[in-house]
């Protein structure tokens, strides 16, 4: 199933109205729809979201995902701890929970994530950032995993955070549950871009222009070689990549950049 004909499908459904799903020109764009709740992830919205990459994982005519928040205040501000709404009551018949499962889903989708960080990102939130492959913020975002003010720790996101927060400000961010603001998040590598509001739209469309002009065969063969690496040794790696880039050259892709170059035109993907 295409991903416009499984939002089709959802016909505005998708986690009861609180996760937004659209796609137009090979993009989707996923919206956590709770702005008054500062965009808190609930359970359904954590599997409508493994439930999405899912499908877009699947889709080969899809070139980019960009994630976000409703409003202007929060991409997103972690789990909803509205009581009778806690995700941390122990439910012992379920083998797997879910953001477990949406950080499964991410990982294996070859499409690239982008974060469109539209304000205060802190625990769960950070789990969400941590999946995408870029990410682009405002000026007021913040960034932090308060969860030990809470009396528990952040075990689950730090699968996605730990390669990409150098470990002294992870130590700190998670022990003292302090956050980090755009200016600081953008000096340590977590950020592409930090702008003003008003340029938050233009600057993410302009990342999703550069995706959509570059080889779709490519960028995601490429996504899988860097998620197929992560955990090889070196020797490993160097037999995956070397292989892997002999099958690249023969895709069709490949020669049609080639020839593109070669007679000064701009390639005409086949995303083959």
């Amino acid at each position: 199933m295409s991903t416009e004909n499984w939002i089709k499908d959802k016909e505005g459904s998708l986690a009861g109205g609180d996760l937004l799903a659209a796609c137009e020109g090979g993009v989707l764009r996923l919206t956590l729809n709770r702005p008054q709740r500062r965009n808190a992830l609930t359970d359904a919205v954590l599997l409508g979201l493994r439930d999405a990459f899912a499908v877009a994982g699947k889709d080969t005519t899809l070139r980019a995902i960009v994630l976000t928040g409703a409003g202007d205040k929060a991409f997103c501000a972690g789990a909803d701890l509205t009581p009778g709404d806690t995700p941390f009551q122990p439910d012992f018949a379920r083998l797997t929970l879910p953001m477990a499962d949406l950080m499964r889903a991410a990982h294996d989708c070859h499409v690239p994530i982008i974060g469109r960080i539209n304000g205060v990102c802190m625990a769960g939130g950070m789990g969400l950032f941590g999946l995408c492959d870029m990410a682009i913020a405002v000026e007021e975002a913040r960034f932090g995993m308060p969860e030990v003010k809470v009396g528990i720790f952040p075990m689950q996101i730090l699968n996605v955070l730990r390669d990409l927060i150098p470990p002294r400000f992870l130590n700190e961010m998670c022990m003292t549950g302090q956050p980090i603001d755009a200016a600081t998040a953008f000096s340590i590598g977590l950020l592409n871009r930090v702008v003003p509001a008003a340029q938050l739209d233009a600057t993410v469309d302009k990342l999703v222009q550069d995706l959509l002009a570059v080889s779709p065969m490519a960028v995601r063969r490429g996504k899988y070689a860097l998620r197929a690496v992560e955990s090889m040794a070196f020797a490993e790696r160097v037999a995956f990549t070397e292989t892997a880039i002999s099958a690249m050259i023969q895709t069709q892709d490949a020669r049609e950049g080639l020839a593109a170059f070669n007679e000064k035109r701009p390639p005409q993907w086949k995303n083959r």
